[in-house]
This record gives structure tokens, sequence and C-alpha cells, in this order.
């Protein structure tokens, strides 16, 4: 198994800068990076495969398809057992952390841009850690 680290954000800056950390952190050697989430939900659907578990590191105000649009998108499909997420955000917005508990997948919801510590965090959570 392999874990697949996917990267949405439609910001470049911040893309940039999550890529270098997620390579930094030895989180993930080849991040994948999507500018919304139709994009990333478009790639799940069409090269999910048995042997790979995904980490999304997700946005949520993002155009075409919100970080909420995504995590919809996503119920109930055959992938989603093999599929975790970090909200990565700049919304300060209470409701925004209160939504992000109906969502199972989500394993924490941390402030962008994301620095190594935060990287190493994740890559220390015992669900992604088994992963890597």
């Amino acid at each position: 198994m392999s874990l697949k680290v996917l990267i949405v954000d439609d910001d470049k800056m911040i893309k940039l800068v999550h890529k270098m950390m997620v390579l930094k952190s030895g989180l993930c050697t080849e991040p994948l990076v999507f500018d919304e989430g139709k994009s990333a939900y478009d790639f799940l659907v069409a090269q999910h495969t048995d042997f790979d578990n995904y980490l999304i590191l997700l946005d949520i105000n993002m155009p075409i398809m919100n970080g909420w649009e995504f995590l919809d998108a996503i119920q109930g499909k055959d992938f989603i057992p093999k599929l975790q997420v970090v909200m990565v955000t700049s919304s300060v917005d209470t409701g925004d952390r209160n939504k992000a508990k109906d969502y199972p997948q989500i394993l924490d919801f941390l402030e962008k841009p994301l620095k190594v510590d935060a990287c190493n965090y994740i890559k220390n959570l015992p669900s992604v850690a088994s992963l890597i």
C-alpha cells in the first residue's frame, strides 16, 4: 500500500509552499496538486486503486468546487474508506470548524500555510503513520 497526498487549493503560492513542506517533512515524495475540488474529485474517480490510500490537504474556499462540495461529492464512493482529509484553510469561521465535525474523513482543521511541524504532526497521526 502507498499513501498519495493531494494538495487542493486555488492559491498558487500556497500550493507551492504546501508542496515544499510535504516534501521536506517526508510526508510524501510525490504530492499531487490540484487547483480546486472538481479536478481532485475527477482524479480520484478515474485513478483510485485498491493499493493506494489518500490524504487530502483541502482548502475550503475555491472556485468551481469548494472544499465542502468536494466532501459532499465523495460521500458513498468506493474509495472513501481509503481517504483521509486535513482541512487547511485561512477561515476563522467557527461554523467551518463545527461543520468539519460532520465529516468522519476529516482528521483535523489546520490554518494555512502549513509549516514543516504541521506536516510532521499530520505524519504522526496514527491513521496516517500506519500508511507511511
